[in-house]
């Protein structure tokens, strides 16, 4: 086996770290504004989820959610509850514990999340620092600092600081970056663990463990070597066995049905929330996100490094020997700005995109995984530009940098602003729902007629089973039931106060919620004669300029108020 050499940069930045922990500051600045906000933004649903099935494991325990994702609102909750399996299980542990320590409150697991982006943040410097010079290491950390899609969304809690570990531990044991002190054994005990809880806290996972496999076995082949036992036994079975533990779990739950399993798996590879499958809106999807996600300036400064700078760089003569801005990789030498270690961050956006492609078309986080490649690229473009421009004049080059820098930071604000200004809920339906929330016991329920629109309880998938709106049940902690269903207006009107008042002589519903809506008429008109009533005044949505969703809507609202009845039907 040839001998490995690491890398050994001459290019240091002074004062690197403090220059990183300047970048943290950032970090946490962006990611904590408007922290105590309620569950109404963008990806509300998914932002809601956590914490509400953290608060169902800390309200009633493990002896009620068996230590599985739980479905449940209201106290005493249902005898049999419906569990959310088609996720790992770890995270629900690890967020409860988190609310044990900061409360029960929608801020906690955001405060998580910052730590564990600012935790990634640090490891991808590192990482950064043993293939790059300091000063695009730094640039390549402030680009992914300032994503729209890393400053709202983070990096989705513990996966990214476990996925960066293993990728870490993987180029230190290989020798591509260099230790302080040679730690061979703790490095392969760090890539076991990071590997294997890497799926445990999120399938993504399986896409960095997939990555650093191939890379791997394909460095082999290229170097015409045998793989290292102890490494390949590593790769192989520290993520089958995480991911043998995440299958029983979930068909467990499921009762060892297999079925769907397989039915979830084919919903995620292929067509996902669309009537169907189509390359050409797949891509052009992928594209809109990209845009909003890291703005169009950063990808096209990308996408021109990966492009024509590849011409420029590898037109250059290849070094004979190492020289000051150059560095060695594994024995051969690397051009200057060429892309260190390329395939290893590409693998794990491209396999993940391609392999669960119908995961795209409702969530911008699916491209998570590209923030790491674009944030070098276009760091090295950036500096691949100063490098053109310095043999004019090295003012130039310092002014083009800075501008280019400008630039980028004055888009990735817009971007964040519209980010953070989306409301997929209307707030004045949050503030309808806690004020619901206040008013019934917890052992009530609210009788409601929605409209499909509007509707509380969802059906995303089959195999997933009907459920509560996570931002809704968060808010609105409470069992929701469904009045007589209105099929054609007045032809059901008697059916239905008929319902409404059965169930209210149970005394289980307090409250009877109604949109007003048309064909529902009728119906209001009926009951605002035999309870008294609450008007809630709804808003109108709101677009951007361009035509794309802003702000959801929300429909006025009646609450009538079934211990209150004024006189019989």
């Amino acid at each position: 086996m040839k001998k490995e050499t690491s890398l050994n940069h001459t290019g240091k930045t002074p004062n690197f770290w403090f220059c990183g922990g300047l970048l943290v500051i950032l970090l946490v600045s962006i990611m904590a504004r408007d922290i105590t906000r309620p569950f109404y933004g963008l990806h509300s649903w998914a932002d809601a989820h956590g914490p509400w099935l953290a608060r169902v494991q800390l309200k009633f325990g493990s002896a009620y959610t068996k230590g599985l994702y739980t479905w449940a609102v209201g106290n005493p909750p249902t005898q049999n509850p419906s569990r959310y399996l088609d996720h790992p299980q770890l995270p629900g542990l690890i967020n409860a514990a988190a609310m044990a320590v900061l409360g029960i409150n929608n801020w906690a697991l955001r405060a998580t999340n910052i730590v564990a982006t600012i935790v990634a943040l640090l490891l991808f410097l590192k990482i950064l620092r043993g293939l790059l010079d300091d000063k695009t290491a730094l640039l390549a950390a402030l680009l992914f600092c300032l994503f729209p899609l890393i400053g709202y969304f983070g990096v989705n809690m513990w996966l990214y600081p476990l996925g960066f570990l293993a990728i870490f531990c993987y180029l230190a044991i290989i020798k591509v970056i260099p230790l302080q002190m040679e730690r061979p054994k703790l490095c392969r005990i760090g890539l076991a663990l990071s590997l294997f809880f890497a799926l445990q806290v999120n399938w993504e996972g399986f896409f960095f463990a997939l990555a650093i496999g191939v890379h791997y076995l394909c460095r082999c082949i290229h170097r015409r070597t045998f793989p290292q036992k102890s490494l390949l036994t590593i790769l192989i079975v520290a993520p089958l066995l995480s991911l043998a533990l995440d299958f029983t779990i979930m068909a467990a739950g499921y009762k060892w049905d297999f079925t769907k399993i397989m039915e979830l798996y084919k919903w995620r590879s292929a067509k996902g929330e669309m009537p169907e499958f189509q390359w050409g809106l797949w891509f052009a999807k992928l594209w809109e996100f990209a845009v909003t996600n890291f703005t169009s300036p950063i990808l096209l400064t990308a996408i021109a490094y990966l492009t024509f700078g590849q011409l420029l760089i590898f037109t250059e003569p290849k070094p004979l020997k190492q020289h000051e801005q150059l560095s060695r990789c594994a024995g051969a030498q690397r051009r200057l700005r060429q892309f260190p270690q390329f395939w290893l961050f590409a693998i794990i956006p491209l396999s993940q995109l391609l392999i669960l492609r119908g995961a795209l078309w409702r969530h911008q986080t699916w491209e998570r995984p590209l923030a790491p490649l674009i944030a070098i690229a276009a760091a090295l473009g950036i500096m691949l530009l100063a490098d053109i421009l310095k043999k004019i004049h090295h003012k130039l080059a310092y002014a083009g940098v800075v501008t280019l820098i400008g630039v980028f930071f004055i888009y990735c604000v817009i971007g964040t602003n519209y980010y953070y200004s989306i409301r997929w809920q209307s707030p004045r339906k949050i503030e309808m729902l806690e004020m619901l929330n206040r008013n019934i016991p917890p052992d009530k329920m609210l009788l409601s007629t929605m409209l499909p629109t509007e509707g509380f309880v969802v059906e995303q998938h089959s195999s997933k089973g009907s459920h509560y709106r996570p931002e809704v049940a968060w808010h609105l902690d409470r069992e929701i039931r469904q009045a007589l269903v209105i099929k054609d207006g007045k032809a059901m009107v008697d059916e239905t106060i008929k319902d409404i008042e059965q169930k209210a002589a149970t005394g289980k519903y307090p409250y009877y919620l109604i949109p007003l809506a048309p064909g529902l008429e009728p119906l209001i008109s009926r009951l605002q004669k035999l309870y008294k009533f609450q008007y809630v005044q709804g808003d109108e949505g709101e677009s951007t300029k361009d035509g794309k969703f802003l702000r959801a809507g929300m429909p006025n609202y009646m609450i009538f108020d079934l211990n209150s009845k004024i006189s019989s039907s």
